[in-house]
């Protein structure tokens, strides 16, 4: 009829071929998403799909879908390697970033208890700055008032500020403790070590490195070093088995060895 245009057998072919294309690209991209998302599709069933959807348009966004798709169906790290990873001992930092830590040498100049918690000793310690550092400790139920005071300690000065029971504290004093902690000694330091001497390794003198910031790392750093502090065989106090020193020899306790320090 007039105004009807006339098509040829082949050109009629070509666009039904083309019609049954594109019916099935689009069946294929709702299943590929449904089957991606819902079962995690395996590897070779999504490589044996993109080779089908590759010879699709990519008009009908057949590619963009499959890109989508692998990304959805990537494979996930097994439980195991996760679990794995998680229980894996951490490893020791090298002596260079111990030396961060502030560890230094200072001396109780005045203990009492804390008004509020009966395990703790409040205590004014000078370690060579201006003003004595007030630290809480709990060390109530191994040490009396008496054997605190004038005590040479060795005292974390870079964490960060903490409150105890509402007083402040500026640092941590060492202790060598048993695993069942019913048994904790003060270090011991050796005679002639001066008041605010920064402790060194045997290994390594850190007096030259510059600690690290007590707001911003002290106490993240201290976490890190704190699982390889121990007391060796000989009752000497050592970081990954290297001795802690002062100026005046290797820092020790009076009777606990083979046995954490913290």
């Amino acid at each position: 009829r007039a105004g009807q245009m006339k098509m040829s057998p082949m050109a009629l072919g070509l666009l039904a071929a083309a019609c049954s294309m594109a019916t099935f690209g689009l069946f294929c991209v709702k299943n590929v998403k449904s089957a991606v998302r819902s079962s995690r599709a395996l590897p070779m069933a999504s490589m044996r799909i993109h080779a089908r959807l590759n010879r699709l348009s990519p008009s009908y966004g057949a590619r963009n879908v499959f890109q989508r798709a692998t990304v959805f169906s990537a494979d996930a790290p097994p439980a195991e390697a996760k679990d794995k990873a998680e229980e894996e001992e951490p490893e020791p930092l090298p002596v260079e970033e111990f030396a961060r830590v502030e560890l230094r040498t200072g001396k109780i100049v005045e203990v009492w208890p804390h008004p509020e918690a009966d395990k703790l000793w409040c205590e004014k310690i000078d370690v060579g700055e201006e003003e004595p550092r007030q630290i809480l400790s709990g060390l109530r139920e191994f040490y009396s008032e008496e054997e605190m005071k004038d005590k040479m300690v060795v005292v974390v000065a870079n964490l960060k500020k903490s409150k105890l029971r509402g007083m402040e504290s500026t640092g941590m004093v060492l202790c060598a403790s048993n695993d069942a902690h019913d048994k904790v000694e003060l270090l011991v330091l050796p005679e002639g070590t001066e008041i605010g001497e920064r402790v060194s390794l045997s290994s390594f003198d850190t007096s030259s490195t510059p600690p690290a910031n007590a707001k911003k790392k002290g106490n993240s750093l201290w976490r890190a070093v704190a699982p390889f502090m121990r007391m060796n065989d000989d009752g000497v106090a050592t970081y990954n088995g290297i001795p802690l020193v002062t100026s005046a020899g290797e820092i020790k306790a009076p009777s606990l060895k083979d046995c954490t320090v913290g």
